[in-house]
C-alpha cells in the first residue's frame, strides 16, 4: 500500500469465534497522528462473560476489571512501525470469508476501510505492542523485564538483564560479570525475538523459587517474582528438545 501521508488509522479487532469467555474480547484502536505525538484512544471489552460467575472468572487468573477505555497521548516513536506495515499490506483487499478460528480484524486507514488484511498476523502483534505501550502510558502495566543469571562452580556471577519501554519502544541492555556492568546495544526486533524465544519454553511454576538463586546454575525471571532454573522448572516444550541449549547459547552470546 502507497501512503503518502498518514493522518489517520483505526484498528477493529475481535478474538475468533472458538475462544470462549473470559478470554473473549473486543478491541478498538483509534490513532491520530500530530507532528509530535499520536493522539489515541484505546478500548477493550471482554465479551460474553455474563454467561460465567465470578468465581469461574477468578479462577482463570482474571480480575473482572479488565475492561478498559482510555484517551491520551503515544510516543511518536510507533509511527515508523505503523508505517512500515502499511507499505507492506497489498492494495486489494482480503477476499477469503473469515473462518471460525481466525480472529476479526478490520483497518480504517485515512478514512478507508480494509478488511481481514493479508498480513493480519503481523497486525495482530503490533496491536499487542501497542495495547501495552497504553498500558504502560497510563500507569496500568510496568516495563516488561527479564534477567538471565548465570552462577558458576567457582560461584562466579554473570547477569544479563533487558528491559522493553513500549511506552517510546526503547530497549535498555545490559550485562554484569563479577559486578563490572556494561551496556549492551540491542534494536528493539532482536528484544522481541530473544523474548518470543524465552516464552516457547515450559515454566513450572510449582518448582521456581521466589527468592533469587545463589546455588550453582543457569535462572531467568521473567517479571512474575519468580526465579526458574533451566532444566528443572524451565524445560524443554513438547516436540523441542533443543530449546534449552539454544537458549543458554543465546544468552551467552551477549557476555
Amino acid at each position: 500500500m502507497l501512503i503518502t501521508e498518514l493522518k489517520h488509522l483505526e484498528i477493529k479487532f475481535e478474538t475468533a469465534d472458538i475462544l470462549p469467555p473470559p478470554f473473549s474480547h473486543q478491541i478498538l484502536l483509534s490513532l491520530d497522528f500530530q507532528n509530535d505525538f499520536i493522539d489515541t484512544k484505546f478500548e477493550i471489552a471482554y465479551t460474553y462473560r455474563d454467561e460465567l460467575s465470578d468465581e469461574e472468572i477468578l479462577d482463570e487468573g482474571f480480575t473482572g476489571e479488565e475492561n478498559v477505555a482510555w484517551a491520551g497521548e503515544l510516543s511518536n516513536a510507533w509511527k515508523e512501525p505503523i508505517l512500515k506495515l502499511l507499505t507492506q499490506m497489498p492494495e486489494k483487499a482480503n477476499q477469503k470469508a473469515i473462518q471460525e478460528e481466525q480472529n476479526f480484524l478490520e483497518l480504517v486507514v485515512n478514512g478507508k476501510t480494509y478488511g481481514n488484511p493479508k498480513n493480519q498476523e503481523e497486525w495482530e502483534y503490533l496491536l499487542q505492542e501497542l495495547s501495552q505501550a497504553v498500558y504502560e502510558t497510563y500507569g496500568k502495566e510496568l516495563p516488561f523485564a527479564l534477567t538471565f543469571k548465570k552462577v558458576d562452580s567457582n560461584k562466579s556471577v554473570s547477569l544479563f538483564e533487558l528491559k522493553l519501554h513500549y511506552t517510546d519502544r526503547r530497549v535498555e541492555a545490559s550485562t554484569e560479570i563479577e559486578s563490572l556492568r556494561r551496556s549492551r546495544s540491542i534494536s528493539w526486533e532482536e528484544a522481541n525475538d530473544l523474548i518470543g524465544q524465552v516464552f516457547i519454553g515450559d515454566f513450572l511454576t510449582d518448582k521456581a523459587s521466589k527468592n533469587e538463586p545463589k546455588s550453582i546454575g543457569k535462572f531467568i525471571t521473567v517479571g512474575d517474582g519468580l526465579w526458574y532454573e533451566f532444566t528443572k522448572s524451565l524445560k524443554n516444550p513438547n516436540g523441542n528438545r533443543t530449546y534449552i541449549t539454544s537458549l543458554y547459547q543465546r544468552f551467552e552470546e551477549y557476555f
